[in-house]
């Protein structure tokens, strides 16, 4: 998938490789600050110098510069110090600029950034989920996770889930599910659904629910984890088949992994019978075969709604038991 597929870790150590790139503020006393943020390996097919010319996009979104014409792939390049709402400093070089050409969500993008420094491997459990509290409530922040380097500098995972709802992207699903039927399932168990972006969350839910099947949401794999020890714990027999019916879980996640939380299912034998669906936005041969390796049922791209329900259908379907206690 990409040239820097030697540098992805195999499956299970609950690790990850991270692009550290920089961002350049001009602050409010003319203090430039360094932000330093990363992002998954496995969504970079390369990094590039700053082409001359960005072709511009008439009624582009306006995060978008324009598009480049890549070995004959036509490129959407975005702005990302626009859509993080920074004011670049004068003193950064246009043509010392950068861009990560990304794939994931089954699409592909550049971001200009200001410098990609090195590749970083890190612990998923040493990612800290964020939440920023605005007007005395609690929503969630456009950083997915932070990873703390020294004593002074910390690392930012971005939300590029985000930056693709923003782009309207995601406008074409958003409006599919609204459009979808609202049926009822026979199917009286729980799906777990497991992710840390909040608008892949809301999505996977939002449609399982048009479904009529009842859904527990989890914001990680040791979150999922816990919950699914539980509904195996609570029930009489200890048969977590007779509570989950299924799992759906994302790849990229703080603190464990889907890698490694299907790793985790599979290995322990009052669980390993549970289904799993791997939905992620990171596409493309390497990431389907790790999914599989892993143990997943499926391996699906995010997020086509229907293409996504009728994953979810094929798998309970092959999965179907003879006879099930209600939960």
């Amino acid at each position: 998938m990409s040239q820097l597929d030697s540098l992805i870790l195999q499956v299970g150590t609950n690790q990850m490789e991270l692009v550290d790139f920089r961002m350049f503020q001009e602050e409010e006393n003319g203090a430039i600050r360094e932000g330093i943020y990363g992002v998954n390996v496995s969504k970079v097919i390369e990094i590039i110098r700053m082409p001359e010319l960005i072709t511009p996009v008439p009624d582009a979104n306006e995060f978008q510069e324009g598009i480049i014409n890549l070995r004959g792939q036509v490129i959407p390049i975005l702005n990302l110090a626009r859509w993080m709402k920074i004011k670049e400093p004068s003193s950064v070089n246009q043509k010392h600029k950068q861009i990560i050409v990304t794939e994931f969500s089954a699409v592909r993008l550049g971001f200009i950034v200001h410098k990609a420094a090195q590749i970083r491997r890190i612990s998923w459990k040493d990612i800290i989920p964020i939440t920023m509290a605005t007007s005395g409530r609690t929503t969630t922040s456009k950083i997915t996770g932070t990873v703390r380097l020294t004593e002074t500098e910390v690392l930012l995972i971005l939300d590029f889930e985000s930056i693709v709802e923003e782009m309207g992207i995601y406008g074409k699903q958003e409006e599919t599910l609204e459009h979808m039927p609202d049926t009822k399932s026979s199917e009286k168990r729980f799906i777990i659904a497991a992710d840390d972006s909040p608008v892949a969350l809301s999505m996977v839910t939002k449609a399982l629910r048009k479904r009529g099947y009842n859904v527990i949401d989890t914001k990680n794999g040791s979150e999922a984890l816990e919950r699914i020890r539980k509904e195996r714990d609570n029930d009489p027999d200890k048969k977590i088949s007779n509570r989950i019916a299924l799992l759906i879980t994302d790849v990229e996640m703080p603190v464990m992994d889907g890698y490694t939380l299907t790793k985790e299912i599979k290995s322990d034998p009052t669980l390993k019978m549970l289904p799993i669906l791997m939905h992620s936005s990171m596409s493309g041969r390497e990431n389907v075969r790790k999914g599989v390796e892993a143990g997943a049922d499926e391996y699906i791209v995010k997020f086509e709604p229907e293409n996504f329900v009728e994953a979810v259908s094929r798998v309970l379907e092959r999965h179907k038991p003879s006879t099930v206690e209600k939960p």
